[in-house]
């Protein structure tokens, strides 16, 4: 009987939680999160936000780590806001994007814990691996890497997904666990996408939920 009670008040403390999220939808309507649009090319990359749909584009032959390693950004980019979470709370981040097909040197990914474009963490993919990156002071400080297969390398539609208990962070891709990362503490709201090498991206909507 105990148990019964138990498990049954877990339900309705997880129900008052449910009751309790917040969520904000960005559909690109307009711009009300400050994305940093960029409609002529900067450094490698662009960005708008035209009707209804933020795309961002990449030019450059570079290889990868020497982009990632290196001191400048060396034909990656990124578009970013500040996301309306608060970082010392749980939260999820939902967005549905196309992606341009992938190779050795094409990626795509999410960028959080964004200060600016020397400090930020970020899962990043390609055709074959899959990166957690973390850079500072506009260095690579910590990375981790492990395989990943795709269904489809070529261009795609995806949903992905960014969890955060404040304990562990999670990146999904169509409902499928791609990485988990620890002791990794989150002190900026900033959010964006990141884009290297001949990419491109379209953001569909991001819900932010907290």
């Amino acid at each position: 009987m105990k148990t019964k009670f138990v498990i049954t008040f877990l339900a309705i403390l997880g129900s008052i939680a449910a009751l309790n999220a917040q969520s904000i939808k960005e559909t690109f309507d307009s711009n009300s999160l400050g994305w940093n649009e960029t409609p002529k090319k900067i450094d490698s990359g662009t960005s708008i936000i035209e009707k209804g749909v933020l795309t961002i584009k990449t030019e450059g032959t570079s290889k990868f780590w020497q982009a990632m390693t290196g001191e400048s950004s060396c034909n990656w980019f990124i578009c970013s806001c500040y996301a309306p979470l608060n970082m010392d709370r749980s939260f999820t981040i939902v967005t549905n994007v196309t992606i341009g097909k992938l190779d050795d040197d094409k990626y795509v990914g999410l960028v959080f814990n964004y200060k600016d474009d020397g400090n930020f963490y970020a899962f990043i993919f390609s055709d074959e691996m899959v990166y957690f990156v973390r850079r500072e002071k506009h260095k690579l400080v910590g990375s981790k890497h492990q395989g990943v297969r795709w269904s489809v390398k070529r261009k795609a539609r995806q949903n992905w997904r960014l969890e955060s208990d404040t304990k562990t962070i999670s990146f999904f891709v169509d409902d499928v666990p791609i990485m988990k990362m620890r002791y990794m503490p989150l002190e900026y709201t900033g959010f964006g996408f990141y884009t290297f090498g001949k990419q491109k991206l379209e953001v569909d909507d991001i819900e932010f939920i907290q």
